[in-house]
């Protein structure tokens, strides 16, 4: 793994994790300071997290962590679904059985996972985020066509950082339990609309219970 890898994948995490917050202005000399490396190989990792939607590039001011509001969420739910609905499709016309068995492992890891820290209602389990996020890949990644499932990682990213900021504010748990195995009925069943079906109730009532958690203003006019 080269450096610039390493540093990618490190920062990348603690984005997705929320261990660097929403809005955070992302300043090359301390990251520098922090992976021990030079400032280019800081820039270089920031202009791909932001190609990648994660980071923004603010004329005059630098690097800020993507916030998050209204607007961009239902621009980002709108989109997963239109990509996401195309590749859960190709999924289901392949009829893999390999890919079948992968689904069903994903998901019995993740029914195996509680989605809360015992005794820490307001917290969300790493571990079932984790399993969750590993589910949702698994079934779309047998579509067939690696660009679109690249394009599918692409926004699920940008998805997670909505998920750690706000799942744990939600009581949608059963709800989110019940839709897993939906999924997975329907994909057994080689049942294409009906697992879209389930895809659509799945990132819109997220979304729903998300959207009065935000703020209504854009996040390029937040105020630093």
């Amino acid at each position: 793994m080269t450096l610039n890898q390493r540093v990618y994948e490190e920062m990348k995490g603690q984005l997705l994790s929320g261990d660097i917050a929403p809005y955070q202005r992302l300043k090359t000399s301390a990251l520098a300071d922090v992976y021990g490396v030079s400032l280019n190989v800081v820039r270089e990792v920031l202009n791909r997290l932001a190609g990648e939607g994660l980071v923004h590039l603010e004329p005059n001011l630098g690097f800020r962590v993507r916030g998050l509001s209204r607007e961009d969420l239902t621009d980002l739910v709108e989109q997963r679904i239109s990509v996401e609905s195309i590749a859960l499709r190709k999924c289901i016309a392949r009829r893999s059985e390999e890919w079948q068995s992968l689904v069903l492992a994903a998901h019995h890891r993740l029914e195996k996972t509680p989605l809360r820290p015992e005794a820490r209602a307001t917290e969300l389990n790493p571990v079932w985020l984790s399993r969750h996020d590993e589910f949702h890949r698994v079934m779309m990644e047998g579509c067939g066509s690696p660009r679109l499932f690249r394009l599918v990682r692409l926004l699920a990213d940008e998805a997670e950082l909505y998920h750690r900021a706000l799942l744990p504010q939600m009581a949608r748990d059963q709800e989110l339990k019940h839709e897993h195995q939906l999924f997975v009925d329907a994909i057994l069943d080689d049942d294409s609309d009906g697992a879209v079906a389930v895809l659509v109730r799945h990132l819109e009532g997220t979304r729903d219970l998300m959207l009065p958690l935000l703020p209504v203003t854009p996040t390029s006019q937040k105020a630093a």
